[in-house]
């Protein structure tokens, strides 16, 4: 009598199971052993993801269908729980905490490891791989911010520097200039970036990474990433890239030679709003002087300066936003057709100055954004976001703010909804005039993060409240 499929697969899988325990001699190396089956299945998966489909692999993640037969779940469950499940032996519990079987966040404690968060980070590390052979790792955050930290500190000792852009979110700017340099570490500012020179004269030997936004907020200056990613390499560098606003839907600079990409998914990541988060993605081998950070930096990060620091990321939130990814190319390709109706709109407007959109012609780096930013299927789009700056300045810029009831005035982007807000009085106010000015952010700059609501009714309600300035 034939058995059934179902019968072979588990008939075969038992002696498999019965042999292993046959030839291990002790509890430590059967954990071990598991720990690294586990790492190996991992990989493979990651592996697989490379001839996958963007779509495929947004929806899906790592989550396959033994996760799907150990959880009872189609779609990856919620694991609200501080600690994962019991250890199986003291031997087990002893190794786990020695973080030798880190691995496996079905026992570690939340702040370390959790399923929500490890399948979130995955996911990203597997769409940021696209189009490259080498593979990527990644931990989720608790926010943007606490990502940047977990990329930037363990390059960096008391004396050391690093190079950037200043066309940075305001926040990295304080994390830069204000919190950093207690702990002795200088950032040194690039005024134009776009000038490759300008970066390489500022490169000695205690210098650690370059580190760049782009497309850049707000202002949308976009990096040639092939370039700084050759000088970063000529001097034994990394390149770290905070790419947000493209998300891996539009650019994933592994592609063009970065060696970590960092991500507020808070932002169109999610585009429900309803949840906050962070994710740090590198290649399992990345360029630094350093030697013993040169290979599985994202996981070495996890099991030390997250470990140590705790900035892990809610299963909740996590869970929330791995769903949301499901959705990322139809809402970037959507938003992005509205921004460049918009963009377009106000470029023509007699009372707007200048728009800042990388999809317009006029954009100084129009011709590197249609390089650099692609969909899957490789049309071009460029992103969610805008600015323009209004005419007649500051006072100007507020009658605009105070007559535009459409969207939401916030400081947020990258929503399903709309957003736009004033820079210069809200997330770069903590920028001195002079910092700001140097930044390319004037008193008069308008922030917009385009929605997915209707682009008719969008371009109406920025009339009406131009016709008020």
């Amino acid at each position: 009598m034939v058995s059934s499929r179902f019968l072979q697969d588990k008939s075969t899988s038992l002696k498999k199971e019965l042999q292993f325990l046959k030839k291990i001699k002790t509890e430590e190396k059967y954990f071990l052993k598991k720990s690294k089956d586990t790492i190996a299945k991992r990989t493979n998966q990651m592996k697989e993801t490379k001839n996958q489909a963007f779509d495929t692999v947004s929806l899906w993640g790592l989550y396959g269908r033994d996760d799907m037969k150990a959880f009872k779940s189609v779609t990856l469950p919620l694991f609200m729980s501080t600690t994962g499940g019991p250890f199986d032996s003291l031997v087990d519990g002893s190794l786990l905490l020695s973080y030798k079987t880190i691995d496996d966040p079905n026992k570690a404690y939340t702040r370390i490891d959790n399923q929500n968060p490890d399948h979130l980070a995955m996911k990203i590390a597997a769409l940021e791989g696209l189009g490259v052979p080498q593979l990527t790792q990644g931990i989720c955050t608790s926010s943007g911010m606490s990502a940047i930290m977990m990329a930037t500190m363990p390059f960096l000792q008391s004396g050391d520097n690093f190079v950037s852009s200043n066309r940075v979110y305001g926040g990295t700017q304080q994390l830069y200039d204000v919190t950093y340099p207690k702990s002795g570490w200088q950032v040194r500012w690039i005024d134009k970036p776009w000038i490759l020179s300008s970066w390489e004269k500022r490169i000695d030997k205690k210098t650690k990474f370059l580190f760049v936004e782009s497309p850049s907020n707000p202002t949308l200056y976009i990096a040639d990433l092939e370039a700084l990613s050759k000088l970063a390499h000529k001097y034994n560098l990394p390149l770290i890239v905070d790419s947000t606003l493209a998300s891996p839907a539009l650019t994933r600079p592994f592609e063009y030679g970065a060696d970590i990409v960092v991500h507020s998914i808070s932002k169109i990541a999610n585009g429900s709003c309803r949840a906050i988060g962070g994710a740090l993605i590198s290649l399992d081998k990345i360029t630094t002087n350093i030697k013993s950070l040169r290979e599985n930096f994202a996981n070495q990060v996890k099991g030390g300066h997250f470990r140590n620091m705790g900035p892990c990321l809610s299963p909740f939130n996590a869970q929330i936003i791995w769903d949301e990814l499901i959705t990322l190319r139809l809402r970037v390709k959507q938003v992005s057709e509205n921004a460049m109706n918009i963009a377009k709109y106000l470029e023509k407007h007699p009372k707007i100055e200048k728009v800042n959109y990388p999809g317009l012609i006029s954009h100084p780096q129009h011709k590197i954004a249609k390089r650099l930013m692609k969909l899957p299927d490789g049309t071009n789009a460029y992103g969610h976001l805008l600015s323009f700056n209004i005419k007649g300045g500051l006072e100007k810029a507020k009658k605009f703010a105070e007559n535009l009831d459409f969207g939401v005035q916030v400081t947020h982007l990258g929503g399903s909804y709309t957003v736009w807000v004033h820079n210069a009085t809200t997330t770069h106010g903590q920028m001195t005039h002079d910092e700001r000015k140097a930044a390319g952010i004037a008193d008069n700059l308008i922030r917009y993060s385009v929605g997915l609501e209707g682009v008719t009714d969008a371009i109406s309600a920025l009339e009406k409240a131009l016709n008020k300035v």
